[in-house]
């Protein structure tokens, strides 16, 4: 058990050291899915693990044991996990679900938000204009999203950066951006290795609405002269971009110099290659959290006590 644990751990933490550059040679929709995907997959697999190890010390209380009827001499004896390491374990999975319950409520509260301030307002389709000075735009999450944009935007803007700029959300509104964000966002709120993954999946999901941006008006290098203007009108107001795992997808969000690097390139190719091994990584990394499962179980079975036999 302590071996598949710490293979376990391990491949968490190689997943968290490679993912970020390895998505950047992915086309950006596959990019997205492929790092909210794996993020999920390890931040899961990393609680199940440290739950399963705190669990072989907590089922050695003799409250415990008795609901499991398993003998927490048998238990002590055969466990390979020493009680320190289990015990901190268990503090490590109770940080991560505090962290994460925090995060969520968080999100919820924005999402609330978000849900009030637009429920006034008169949409045009998907659209919704507000009457404001400051250059902003973003996409609220669906169901019943919408495309955001100020008035003080629409105006600083010529008609073909208009375009782009409403493709670009309209793609984010199309993909349910806010949402591929929002749970990177929880990944990272529960282990906090996954939070450079969480901002390469915000890059992307950015990168993604580029692309779709460029393709419908014909022009990459407009695309990204589109950018580089909104960043520099918001730059005369205070920063409204949203952080990564925010509920809304914005026009300047994500890692700006490498969206503008990725429009002034040729588009992107898909790699079937890569895909297929990001989901061999992925099915191997999942194979020490199944292993610790199996062994987890076995080891409570050895020390279930023998049920009694009633003679008549």
């Amino acid at each position: 058990m302590t071996t598949a644990a710490a293979l376990g751990l391990i491949a968490i933490v190689g997943y968290a050291l490679i993912a970020p550059a390895a998505s950047r040679r992915l086309v950006p929709s596959v990019a997205t899915v492929l790092l909210v995907v794996g993020n999920l997959l390890a931040a899961a697999s990393g609680v199940f693990i440290l739950a399963v190890l705190a669990f072989t010390w907590i089922g050695q209380f003799p409250l415990v044991a008795q609901q499991g009827a398993w003998s927490p001499a048998a238990l002590r004896s055969d466990s390979p996990v020493p009680a320190w390491p289990a015990a901190v374990s268990g503090c490590l999975v109770m940080i991560a679900l505090g962290s994460f319950l925090v995060a969520g409520l968080r999100q919820a509260r924005a999402l609330i938000a978000v849900h009030r301030a637009c429920r006034g307002l008169r949409p045009v389709g998907d659209l919704v204009v507000l009457d404001d000075e400051r250059p902003d735009a973003f996409s609220t999450p669906q169901p019943a999203g919408r495309v955001i944009v100020t008035s003080g935007l629409l105006r600083a803007l010529d008609h073909r950066e208009r375009k782009v700029l409403l493709a670009h959300e309209n793609s984010h509104l199309a993909h349910h951006h806010a949402w591929w964000n929002l749970a990177a966002g929880l990944t990272a709120a529960v282990n906090p290795l996954l939070r450079p993954a969480a901002r390469a999946a915000a890059t992307a999901a950015e990168r993604w609405a580029d692309e779709d941006a460029a393709r419908a008006v014909g022009d990459r290098r407009l695309v990204a002269e589109t950018l580089v203007r909104v960043v520099q009108l918001q730059t005369h107001f205070t920063p409204s971009a949203p952080a990564a795992g925010q509920p809304v997808a914005g026009a300047t969000g994500g890692d700006l110099e490498a969206r503008v690097r990725g429009l002034l390139a040729p588009p992107p190719r898909r790699r079937p290659v890569l895909i297929v091994a990001a989901i061999a990584v992925f099915a191997i990394g999942s194979l020490p959290a199944a292993a610790v499962q199996h062994t987890g179980e076995s080891l409570f079975e050895h020390a279930e006590r023998p049920a009694a036999v009633h003679h008549t």
